[in-house]
């Protein structure tokens, strides 16, 4: 193991020992709580973290989301801001989450880049609406998970509420409300391909 190697295992074996009680102290509250409270109660302790800046906050959230939620990668990276409102997300090895994010139900391929201001919703069947005599709360929804490809990109202030292939780019400001294949750039509202990468010379040609 080379000298850099071994400073960020020990780093990440710190903060892991620092996060340790609140670890401890989620794993007894989700024991306790009824299964209504226990999302809520993982968006307080997200929210909580969020707020540390720079590097510390940057370890203390890999190591504490690494013991809570279904995966989170040693090689991933969660910047300042950035909140889950679900521990059923994946993040794999090197994906990289930029500040002020919100995301829910989630599976982020390796290598996936999000930028800032990104929302990832879990699905677009969240809320019904069907009946006019009812509060939207308060009508029945569906939670799903989105999938994001490996090594796919995410514009600063998108928003996706459907699957993004691999080796895709979602331009800034996007709404991705339907699904969008591998090898795509889109981008708009809702988000259409633009451009596609042509299998034989790599290149990216207009759709």
């Amino acid at each position: 193991m080379n000298p850099r190697s071994l400073a960020k295992a020990l780093v990440l074996a710190t903060t892991r020992a620092t996060v340790a009680p609140l670890v401890a102290l989620w794993r007894l509250e989700t024991a306790l709580l009824p299964e209504s409270r226990r999302v809520t109660t993982f968006q307080a302790y997200s929210q909580a973290l969020s707020a540390v800046p720079g590097l510390t906050g940057q370890f203390l959230r890999r190591a504490f989301y690494g013991a809570v939620v279904t995966e989170c990668h040693p090689e991933s990276c969660i910047n300042w801001g950035t909140v889950f409102s679900n521990p059923d997300v994946v993040l794999a090895k090197g994906v990289y989450v930029g500040a002020r994010c919100m995301i829910g139900r989630a599976v982020l391929g390796e290598h996936v880049t999000i930028g800032s201001n990104v929302d990832i919703l879990s699905g677009k069947n969240q809320h019904g609406f069907d009946d006019p005599n009812v509060p939207v709360q308060d009508q029945p929804g569906r939670y799903e998970r989105v999938h994001i490809g490996k090594n796919t990109w995410i514009g600063n202030g998108a928003i996706v509420m459907a699957d993004v292939g691999a080796r895709a780019v979602v331009a800034a400001g996007a709404v991705v409300v339907n699904p969008l294949p591998d090898d795509v750039i889109a981008g708009g509202n809702p988000a259409k391909v633009l451009k596609r990468r042509d299998p034989a010379t790599g290149e990216w040609v207009k759709a």
